[in-house]
């Protein structure tokens, strides 16, 4: 009986397959354009969510691991993510990696140095800790993500960003969409000297940045920017906007658009004559059964809620751990200093409310209701995700729940009923990742109040 729920929970894609397993498998790494997304949760849909249905599911298993809101520096660093990946690495895996959209952040300036600063300084730091200049900083990272996968005899793959949805008049993308920040720095010499490689003007490109480095460490370069430009301008602005990125944003793309995505990434994958390996590993679905593919994503937690079979129980946490998060007078919570930083557009991994859900039984669970009252005190500009994985490597991380308008002073109680399954000897964490939409200046003053979180569940036989 518990055979069939892994098998289930596998088709989540929440479990990683065992060392013994013959199964290849291509892991994915990189930020929200690219990650999972509970159906029910939001309409955004990473499209690496997708990229399994252009593999033989019989031999061959993609490892979706992007998260939203990460940069190279963030991913890297956080023990729940790189760290973590590699431990799942076997000789023979394939590693995709796409990251800009938050190394962009503050200008392309690399703020984590001036941070690090102020904090010895013993003052508050005020901007957002993801941006990476790209000559410099972003580079050394990509390089730490090949030089790492090559280690584990994974074969490491270097994809372009995604584009944004920034249209000019001639319905164009313009160059910021296409990952060129305005303008051109001419480096100091202090910055010169950390520059790995260095051709052509020190202008803030990622994609070319990504592209030399695929050059000079002989890895295949798959530019996605380009093409999911050239893909965006013959769709036009209006068909973008209404299929492609229907979630209120021009970043992040819905079901119709995280597909053609990862369409696209076939096509690439096809094209590029260093990757003849993974492409003997490769099927083409026809369109009817590409979205049965995406029909089964959207369903795949009301089946596995539907198999389930157990006894009824709940759990409830009084108080959250805070993870780089004070509370104010039992008022609610914030950052540490009572800041929260200007420019934040999407979760920040490092600060967060965890819950840890303890299971009564050793055969798993499935989680059938999570509840829990939440009220934005002091401003309209609070926005929260809740992610839930598993374990102290917090994996097989999702997003089950969006808001990025709560209203000031009123009490929400949010109330997830979609199914998460729980594998047997698996400790289910969730978390509450909260950030200020603050007009471009920090604000101070806010609070996220949040109270007993109760989570219902049925355990398995």
């Amino acid at each position: 009986m518990l055979q069939r729920y892994t098998l289930i929970f596998a088709l989540c894609s929440l479990l990683i397959v065992p060392a013994g397993a013959a199964k290849r498998r291509v892991f994915t790494i990189g930020d929200s354009t690219m990650s999972e997304y509970q159906p029910a949760a939001t309409p955004k849909r990473g499209w690496a969510m997708y990229l399994q249905a252009f593999f033989n599911p019989d031999s061959v298993e993609v490892v979706n691991r992007g998260k939203s809101g990460a940069s190279t520096r963030t991913f890297y660093e956080t023990p729940s993510l790189w760290p973590s990946v590699k431990e799942q690495f076997h000789q023979g895996d394939y590693l995709i990696i796409q990251f800009a959209h938050n190394d962009e952040k503050c200008k392309g300036e690399d703020v984590y140095v001036t941070n690090r600063e102020l904090l010895e300084a013993g003052k508050d730091t005020l901007t957002d800790m993801r941006g990476t200049e790209p000559n410099t900083t972003y580079k050394e990272y990509l390089f730490k993500f090949i030089n790492e996968a090559r280690g584990y005899g994974v074969t490491p793959v270097m994809m372009g960003p995604i584009c944004r949805a920034y249209f000019t008049k001639d319905g164009t993308i313009g160059d910021e969409g296409r990952h060129l920040l305005k303008g051109t720095k001419e480096l100091d010499r202090k910055e010169a000297s950390r520059v790995l490689t260095s051709k052509g003007t020190y202008d803030k490109d990622y994609v070319r940045c990504m592209r030399e480095v695929a050059e000079d460490m002989w890895v295949p370069f798959l530019d996605m920017t380009a093409a999911s430009q050239e893909l965006y301008e013959r769709q036009g602005k209006e068909y973008c906007m209404e299929h492609y990125f229907s979630c209120g944003d021009k970043t992040h793309t819905a079901a119709e658009g995280g597909m053609a995505i990862a369409t696209l990434a076939y096509n690439l994958i096809q094209q590029e004559p260093l990757l003849a390996d993974m492409q003997s590993w490769m099927v083409f679905p026809s369109k009817e059964e590409y979205q049965v593919y995406a029909q089964r994503i959207e369903e795949k937690g009301r089946q596995a809620a539907l198999t389930a079979k157990g006894g009824h129980g709940t759990s409830t946490i009084k108080r959250p751990k805070l993870v780089n998060m004070q509370e104010f007078k039992g008022k609610g919570y914030a950052p540490q200093g009572g800041w929260w930083p200007a420019g934040e557009i999407d979760e920040v991994q490092s600060r967060y409310l965890e819950y840890s859900v303890f299971m009564p039984s050793k055969k798993g669970a499935v989680v059938e209701q999570i509840e829990l009252p939440v009220q934005a005190i002091g401003g309209n500009g609070m926005n929260i995700h809740i992610n839930y994985g598993f374990g102290n490597e917090f994996k097989g991380v999702t997003t089950i729940y969006e808001n990025t308008a709560l209203r000031k002073n009123k009490k929400l109680t949010i109330c997830l009923r979609e199914p998460i399954i729980v594998p047997s000897g698996e400790r289910l964490i969730i978390r509450v990742l909260p950030w200020y939409d603050s007009n471009g200046k920090p604000q101070k003053g806010k609070y996220l109040h949040v109270e007993t979180m109760t989570v219902s569940f049925k355990t398995l036989h």
